[in-house]
C-alpha cells in the first residue's frame, strides 16, 4: 500500500531531505531466516528457491501491499494455490533428519526511515510517531549529537502489529524443482489472512494519525509548503560551507576593525602623556 499523502508531505519538506519506506505488507516466504531484500509486489507464485545458507537465503512466495480480499466459497483457487503450497505427504517430527527450510506467513506494519536536516527537525517526527502508536520509533545513529552538520535518521516503526506463523516447509529431494509443502489447513490460512486484513486497517489508521500529527507539530508552513525545494546532502554541505566561510569572513573583518580602534586609542593616550610631560 503506497500512502501517497504521507510521503508527499514528508518528501516535499526541505527539513527532510531523504525518506525510505516499507508501509505495510502481507507476505508468504520460504527461508531459513528473514530475506535480505524486498522484491516488491509479487502477486503470482514463482517456483524458485535459492540455495540454503546464511541470512538472506530464501525467496518470496507471495507479497501484497494491500488487504487480501478472499472469499473461500467464490474464489477461483484456494489460498494454498495462491501461495504456491502443496499438501504435505509425510509427517514432520523429531525423528526427521537434516535441516528444515521453513515457509512462513508474515504481516509487517509500516517501517519508515526519515532523514531530518537536524536534530531539532527530528524531534517533532519522534513526537508524532509516538503519539500515533509507533512506540518503537527512535533515532538511528547518534553522530548528529556530536556533529552539527550531520543529518538525523528517524526510524518510525511498531512491532506490536507484526504477525508471523510457520505454515509449511520446503521439500527438496535433489530434483531441480523444490516444492513448498503445507502442514496447515485452508481454514488456518483464511484465519491468518483475516487477522492480517484487520491489522492492515489499524496500520493505515496509524499512518494517517502520524501524518496529521506531524503536520500539526511541524507546522503546515514547514511541511506543506510546495515552494520549499528538496535539498540533497551534497547541496546542503555546500550551502553550510558557504555560510561558514561568510561567518568567518565577517568575524575577521570585525576583529580587524577592533584592532584599528585599539591602535587609535593607544595613539591618543600616548599623545596626552607627551603633552603632560
Amino acid at each position: 500500500m503506497c500512502n501517497i499523502p504521507l510521503l508527499r508531505d514528508i518528501t516535499g519538506c526541505r527539513a527532510f531531505p531523504g525518506t525510505e519506506s516499507a508501509l505495510d505488507e502481507c507476505e508468504n516466504t520460504s527461508s531459513e531466516d528473514n530475506p535480505a531484500q524486498d522484491t516488491r509486489i509479487r502477486t503470482e507464485y514463482v517456483n524458485k528457491f535459492v540455495p540454503k545458507g546464511g541470512k538472506g537465503s530464501g525467496t518470496w512466495q507471495f507479497v501484497s501491499h494491500d488487504p487480501l480480499l478472499f472469499d473461500g466459497e467464490n474464489a477461483d483457487r484456494s489460498l494454498h494455490e495462491l501461495f504456491g503450497l502443496e499438501p504435505s505427504r509425510t509427517a514432520i517430527g523429531p525423528s526427521r533428519k537434516g535441516e528444515i527450510q521453513l515457509v512462513k506467513f508474515k504481516f509487517e506494519p509500516m517501517i519508515l526511515h526519515i532523514m531530518a536536516a537536524s536534530l531539532s527537525h527530528a524531534q517533532p517526527v519522534l513526537a508524532a510517531a509516538s503519539n500515533a502508536g509507533f512506540r518503537e520509533s527512535g533515532l538511528q545513529g547518534l553522530r548528529c549529537l556530536e556533529d552539527p552538520e550531520a543529518c538525523s535518521i528517524v526510524a518510525v516503526r511498531s512491532s506490536g502489529l507484526g504477525l508471523e506463523s510457520i505454515i509449511g516447509y520446503i521439500e527438496n529431494d535433489g530434483s531441480p524443482e523444490a516444492t513448498a509443502r503445507s502442514f496447515v489447513t485452508e481454514e488456518y490460512l483464511q484465519l491468518l489472512v483475516q487477522i492480517s486484513n484487520e491489522r492492515f486497517a489499524i496500520n493505515t489508521e496509524r499512518m494517517e494519525r502520524f501524518r496529521v500529527k506531524l503536520l500539526h507539530l511541524g507546522g503546515r508552513q514547514a511541511l506543506g509548503n510546495p515552494n520549499l525545494q528538496w535539498e540533497d546532502p551534497v547541496a546542503r554541505r555546500a550551502r553550510k560551507r558557504a555560510e561558514g566561510l561568510e561567518r568567518s569572513k565577517a568575524a575577521k573583518e570585525a576583529q580587524k576593525r577592533e584592532n584599528l580602534t585599539s591602535v587609535t586609542d593607544d595613539d591618543m593616550i600616548f599623545g596626552v602623556n607627551t603633552l603632560d610631560i
